[in-house]
This record gives C-alpha cells, structure tokens and sequence, in this order.
C-alpha cells in the first residue's frame, strides 16, 4: 500500500518502519514539527510536510498516529481525503473519521510502542472499517505489520484499552514503586527481574488467579505485620500494600483450589 503517515511520534515511527520492512511505501509523512517530520521522513526513505495543505489526498491509506486529543481537530483541518483514513487510537470512537473520508477504519497497536528500541516488537492490532472493502483491506494490511489481527468495534477496543492500563501502566507503575524503595534501602531491584519475566510467562499457560502465590493468599498474618512495619516509611507503597493484600485475601476466598 501507499501511506501517508500523520505524526511522527511512538506509534507513527514503529508502524512506519514495521511498513516499509513488509513491503509498503511511505508517501509521506506530516508533523506538525518540521524537524521530526523531517527525522522521520529521512528514516523512512521518503518526504515530509509540516502543512496540512500539502498533504498528499489520493494515497492508499492516510493513518493517523496522533495524539487522542488532536485527532478530531487535525481531522476537521484535514478535510475530505479520497484514502482510506484510519487512526490508531485505543479509546476514540471510529466515527469521527466519518466527515472527511468514505473510507475510514481504526488500526489499534495494542502494544507500549518507544521508537527508540531498534528490535521490532511483536504486535497486536485491533481493527474496525466503514466502507466497502475497508475492513478486509486494514486487516490485510494489519497482517502485514504485525503477529495478531483481532477485529474490534469501538466497545471491544475501549475494553481492551482499559485492560491494557491495567496491566501494563498500572503494572508498570507498581515496578517503579518498587524499583524506587530498592534504592532507597539499598538494594538491586535487577535481583527482582527473572521473579517478575516467570510470572509472565506462567501466564501462557494458566490463568492469573493459578499463579497467584504470596502471604496474603496464604493469610499468613505474621509475614504481612512483617511487611507492614517495614514500610512504615513509604506510606504510599503502604497503601498499595494494603489495597492489593486485601483484594487478593477476597479474591481468594472466591477462587476455588
């Protein structure tokens, strides 16, 4: 497919470069910062615009990696386009696409995308089209630039969005919480990473509440004092503590073993 690539940012970097790697042509690509436009376009191996006015109209796919709140301002500025327009964001209805395009769909990268890491990362995407053929013709694309292609609706996308904050932002949050008591006491939250990559990977092939292990599950009341006295002085990690302690004794108790 021919490409006009909107953004120059995470997901506008990755899908670019995941497209050209399959055999895809990247007509051009818009920022509205010139210079990472220009970064990317170069990277790319094709040209770059910083003005709305000159962005190539008759390609075979316009994607929009842009911001969710800049997409149905930049889509307004845009105009009618002949392409097909899709954009890739988690929680943004496909219908604001509708005004400026016959052909409108959503390619949805449900993965933490950082244009810095040179591996290519294995990619799920989430699909939706309006339009004859539209829909056929993302997934086919999507096939192309990544390992899974699920088609899903506004409401199935928004679930899956949300899921994924929890297990990836909040996820990551609580490692940064921890990464940050290792300093302070002075010791190596590296020793912590093949406990976490096990855990994982022991959801391959069980389920999240088979893996479960640790004193709340067991209710073993003197390692959890234990804990509690030792983090007296991080309240926060306290709290987190505490929350996650008590939902895990509830959720076993309706978990049969």
């Amino acid at each position: 497919m021919d490409i006009v690539l909107i953004g120059s940012g995470n997901v506008a970097t990755v899908i670019g470069r995941k497209s050209v790697a399959a055999g895809h042509r990247i007509l051009q690509v818009y920022s509205r910062n010139e210079s990472h436009a220009n970064l990317l376009a170069t990277r790319l191996g094709t040209v770059s615009t910083s003005y709305i006015s000159t962005i190539e109209r008759k390609a075979d796919l316009t994607l929009l990696a842009l911001r969710d709140e800049a997409l149905v301002p930049f889509v307004k500025d845009l105009g009618v386009t002949s392409s097909i327009l899709a954009h890739t964001a988690g929680a943004v209805s496909i219908g604001i696409l509708s005004s400026s395009a016959e052909k409108y769909g959503v390619l949805y990268p449900l993965q933490s995308l950082r244009k810095e890491i040179e591996k290519m990362t294995p990619l799920t995407m989430l699909v939706d089209g309006r339009g004859p053929g539209v829909k056929e013709l993302l997934k086919k694309f999507a096939s192309s630039v990544s390992d899974i292609v699920v088609e899903a609706d506004d409401e199935t996308r928004l679930k899956y969005h949300v899921t994924a904050t929890i297990v990836n932002n909040f996820t990551n949050h609580l490692f940064a919480a921890a990464a940050s008591f290792c300093e302070k006491e002075n010791i190596s939250f590296t020793v912590l990473q093949p406990l976490m990559e096990e855990t994982v990977m022991r959801l391959r092939n069980m389920s999240p509440a088979q893996v479960q292990t640790g004193p709340a599950l067991r209710n073993d009341l003197i390692t959890l004092q234990k804990h509690r006295d030792i983090l007296q002085s991080y309240p926060s990690l306290l709290n987190f503590y505490e929350l996650f302690t008590n939902e895990i004794q509830k959720s076993a108790l309706s978990v049969p073993r």
